[in-house]
């Protein structure tokens, strides 16, 4: 057992290299993994139906509210790196004894881009992009539309005596839209001059963008002591995406518009050179992983989760206060981003919210989990 921690922990640090990988929805949220804390690791004789919807946006560009907006009061980005990011699935699954099989279908998209990309979106959303100043821009994106089939097993581990659960789950990937691309170039006196390498599904025939995938994903829950418990989690811990047909757009860019299209980058360009062939992609799922230590109270769990996602790293604390023997209620600070997490479950139905403002006009990051769960 403790050679198969150390394992996961080497693949861990080696996860947070960047390769040619792109974003699937994920199998776990947060809440799946603070659940799988303080809940018994005993399995379940019993046969449990589920239903999930989850949708998260997460931004450090500008308010949620103002995404949608064809015109942008003046902003400045005071950060050095930009990011956004939106997941949403829906799921349905089953669960007996150590087997379970969900079936899921969602998005995942993610844009990231230095300052000066960050700056050039907000002045041209404002018309106030600046003649005299150099903008220096370098962006890429990753979107994927996918559904996915699920089947895990949770077996019994033990660790100096005290039983645990280690879960393993094998991931079908059924891919319709990917979407994988960079943009470099400089803004200066109105005119922006770039290079522009696109690989995308967009503007094929839908039976020439169906592609599979597989992903493998390990959880392992065990307590340390009659008070403590602790979890690991890695997602795509090995995973293959083969797309079969995709666009490729090399091109030099020129143009005097700067407006953001479907594809995330500029939209209405006036002069491009370059060349658009086919080709097929092998590529990665991006790589996640979690940390998490629960820590017994007469009345609830003092909790501790560090993440790493499409986004970096973060690090949650918080307690699940315990009401009665299957009610639970959820508070969870995640550090550095202001974002809470605040949750209700009951044996019929998990209800959390996630966001990181008290005031609606200033949301940058907000997430919806709504389970619906029947046990017979």
């Amino acid at each position: 057992m403790r050679k198969v921690l150390i394992l996961l922990l080497v693949l861990l640090v080696a996860s947070v290299v960047k390769g040619q990988d792109v974003p699937v929805q994920p199998h776990w949220t947060m809440v799946d993994k603070l659940a799988s804390l303080v809940e018994s690791t005993i399995i379940s004789h019993r046969q449990v139906m589920m239903s999930r919807i989850f949708i998260h946006a997460d931004n450090n560009v500008l308010p949620l509210r103002l995404g949608d907006k064809e015109t942008l009061p003046q902003m400045r980005f005071e950060g050095s790196k930009a990011y956004y990011f939106h997941a949403r699935f829906k799921e349905l699954g089953v669960s007996y004894r150590q087997w379970s099989l969900h079936y899921g279908h969602g998005k995942a998209d993610f844009y990231e881009g230095n300052k000066g990309a960050a700056q050039l979106f907000l002045d041209a959303k404002s018309n106030g992009v600046d003649w005299l100043k150099v903008y220096d821009v370098n962006a890429y994106l990753r979107r994927t539309h996918s559904h996915q089939w699920v089947l895990s097993y949770a077996a019994p581990v033990r660790l100096s005596g005290r039983e645990g659960q280690c879960t393993i789950a094998f991931r079908w990937l059924r891919m319709h839209r990917l979407q994988y691309g960079t943009l470099k170039g400089l803004m200066w006196l109105g005119q922006f001059q770039g290079d522009l390498k696109l690989l995308t599904t967009r503007g094929l025939p839908e039976s020439e963008t169906r592609s599979n995938g597989v992903a493998l994903d390990v959880a392992i829950v065990v307590p340390l002591s009659d008070r403590l418990r602790a979890g690991i989690w890695v997602e795509n811990l090995y995973s293959r995406i083969w797309q079969r047909t995709l666009q490729d757009i090399t091109a030099k860019v020129a143009t005097n518009t700067v407006e953001p299209d479907a594809d995330g980058f500029l939209h209405a360009v006036p002069f491009m050179q370059g060349r658009i062939d086919r080709r097929s992609l092998n590529a990665k799922a991006t790589r996640l992983w979690a940390i998490g230590m629960a820590w017994q109270q007469r009345k609830g769990y003092w909790l501790l989760l560090t993440e790493h996602d499409a986004i970096g790293t973060q690090v949650s604390i918080g307690y699940a206060l315990a009401i009665g023997e299957r009610q639970k209620v959820w508070l969870m600070r995640t550090m550095g981003r202001d974002k809470w997490l605040i949750g209700i479950d009951t044996p019929q139905c998990r209800i959390h919210l996630l966001w990181d403002k008290f005031n609606a006009d200033r949301v940058r990051r907000a997430s919806i989990n709504f389970a619906w769960l029947v046990a017979f």
